[in-house]
């Protein structure tokens, strides 16, 4: 009985032995899915909140000077970027282009080196397949696009690394957090992680971020191409094409191009690509067509004396066409990697067959995706870009809008102005406009285009005819540009009979931007037209022009005068 009693007590112990091993694995499992539970919901969960005095959305110019501008006064700020720190002017805009703007420039003056008394020679021993004839001079130019391209690349880099980068930002108190920011409240975002490769230094993982702003919120979000449909322009999706986002892209040089839209882009791709030795189509209504009439002949003249093809009109339908052997391999120094050619129709039944196909027309106001149509944020609708007041306050308190994002003039020193202004008028007392009625602007062809202010027709339009003059002067008829030999270009002045008062310039010029910073400083500062003739200029340097232009209306203002002067220089 002991021994039954014994062995069934053992057999008991062994059950609850077994029971309690298998409710502890149970509460084990349990606990082990709860904390794992809890983990895994922890990781989606936010960071814990982070607190701005200011905070920007978008790290292009606008949003970059807007971040510096807040460090300089020792506010707290951080730039909420979902891509690449520096925008479209760093990565797909002034940087790229202006540097091949320069390669261009060197080709091309390589082959009108004959003008100048200068003969070039190359051995066609070597580098055969990159030796390309180009005009009557019968200069060949080497154009060595991967390395043109890489040139570019490094300008880039350089500017990104010193400027833009998370860590040239750190060193001065900006955080910059990568991931797409969608507004909370009207002073709370939220900041999820991108599928984006993660800058450098920037503040990034797996999870969402909560910021806040003290003071409020900068929306610098900026502008991206159009981009056809076959609704806007029948075909365009069943054709190859590329926007400025792309073309710096390219590893080889394409042999025919056609560029839909005469904007600053448009023009200024055009010249590139046909200074390296592509053969280049433009169609548009007109170059330019924001500027004076002139500038639209002029530079039509000096496109087609490089050998770049204008239509006048638009594209009205682009279909695929097939290319031959001929046409890929015609240049080994073009690209032969594009098998699918395109033809585009015009509105005057021209056709146009190319192997690349760049859509330059516009840009719009990157609006979508932060959430602000919840809060009721206002947008333009002639524009579509947020809609701001002269002080770049939306109609919520507390946000703010600049840049290419407003809808207004889209340039970057415009953009970067806004930003300064934006950020000064969120952190510190009183106010500053950050609207401006003049813009100076720059198409950087060669030669440059600049312009600011009213053309003349505006401004008879505006003041009536008779209350406006006009001062011309052609470049080649000025001492520096004879030295130069310019051929084409012009300096046109539009102001006020009354009082000179400067309302418009537009130039054409070797070095028109730089002239134009001038007029710009006589505008800001109020100094009439006449009076310009008063401020010393180097000879013979291009600006000097400008000089003897405003001594031309000086001197007519006082020959006006000439009885009343003849008789005090008389009198004593």
């Amino acid at each position: 009985m002991i021994a039954v009693f014994t062995n069934q007590k053992e057999h008991h112990h062994n059950i609850i032995s077994s029971s309690s091993s298998l409710l502890f694995f149970i509460i084990l499992l349990f606990f082990s899915t709860v904390v794992h539970s809890s983990q895994a919901l922890s990781s989606k969960q936010p960071n814990p909140l982070l607190s701005y005095d200011l905070l920007v959305i978008g790290g292009g110019s606008a949003g970059l000077t807007a971040a510096k501008f807040a460090s300089r006064f020792g506010k707290s700020v951080a730039i909420v970027e979902k891509a690449r720190m520096g925008g479209d002017c760093t990565w797909t805009g002034c940087v790229p282009s202006k540097s091949l703007v320069a390669s261009a420039k060197v080709a091309h003056t390589v082959r009108q080196s004959s003008k100048f008394g200068i003969g070039v020679q190359f051995d066609s021993r070597h580098d055969s397949d990159m030796m390309d004839k180009v005009n009557a001079n019968n200069i060949h130019v080497k154009v060595d696009f991967p390395k043109v391209m890489a040139r570019a690349k490094e300008n880039i880099q350089r500017i990104y690394d010193e400027d833009d980068s998370p860590l040239a930002l750190k060193k001065l108190g900006i955080d910059v957090i990568q991931g797409t920011a969608t507004f909370q409240s009207a002073n709370t975002l939220i900041v999820s992680p991108t599928i984006t490769q993660t800058e450098n230094d920037a503040i990034s993982d797996d999870k969402s971020h909560v910021l806040q702003a003290k003071y409020g919120i900068l929306i610098a979000t900026g502008a991206h191409p159009v981009r056809p449909t076959d609704k806007d322009l029948p075909g365009i999706e069943s054709v190859q094409h590329v926007t400025y986002e792309e073309i710096f892209d390219l590893e080889q040089l394409p042999h025919t191009i056609t560029i839909v839209g005469g904007g600053p882009i448009g023009c200024e791709l055009s010249q590139i690509f046909a200074r390296f030795g592509s053969q280049v189509t433009i169609v548009s209504d007109r170059l330019l067509p924001k500027e004076e009439p002139e500038v639209g002949s002029t530079l039509s003249k000096i496109f087609e004396s490089e050998g770049i093809k204008v239509i006048q009109g638009t594209v009205t339908s682009v279909s695929p066409l097939q290319a031959n052997n001929h046409d890929n391999q015609s240049n080994t120094n073009h690209t032969n990697e594009t098998k699918t050619m395109h033809t585009a129709t015009c509105s005057n039944g021209q056709t146009i067959s190319g192997h690349l196909l760049v859509v330059a027309v516009g840009r719009n106001p990157v609006v979508q995706g932060m959430g602000i149509e919840k809060l009721g944020i206002d947008i333009d609708k002639q524009t579509g870009g947020i809609l701001v007041n002269e002080k770049l306050a939306t109609n919520i308190k507390g946000i703010y809008a600049a840049g290419d994002c407003t809808g207004g003039e889209q340039f970057t020193h415009y953009a970067g102005y806004q930003g300064a202004v934006g950020a000064r008028n969120i952190l510190l007392p009183l106010s500053d406009p950050g609207k401006l009625t003049m813009v100076p602007s720059t198409t950087f062809v060669d030669p440059e285009i600049a312009s600011i202010g009213m053309t003349q027709s505006q401004a008879e339009e505006a003041f009536g005819k008779e209350s406006i003059a006009v001062a011309f002067q052609e470049v080649n008829e000025t001492d520096r540009g004879i030295c130069e030999g310019s051929s084409e270009g012009f300096i046109k002045i539009v102001y006020s009979k009354k009082g000179y008062k400067i309302l418009g310039a537009t130039i054409i010029s070797p070095v028109a931007g730089e002239i134009l910073a001038e007029i710009s400083t006589a505008i800001k500062t109020n100094l009439s037209f006449d009076l310009l003739a008063t401020v010393m200029h180097s000879y013979p340097s291009h600006a000097f022009a400008l000089q003897a232009m405003a001594c031309q209306v000086y001197y007519d203002k006082l020959a006006k005068s000439k009885r009343i002067l003849n008789f005090l220089k008389k009198v004593g």
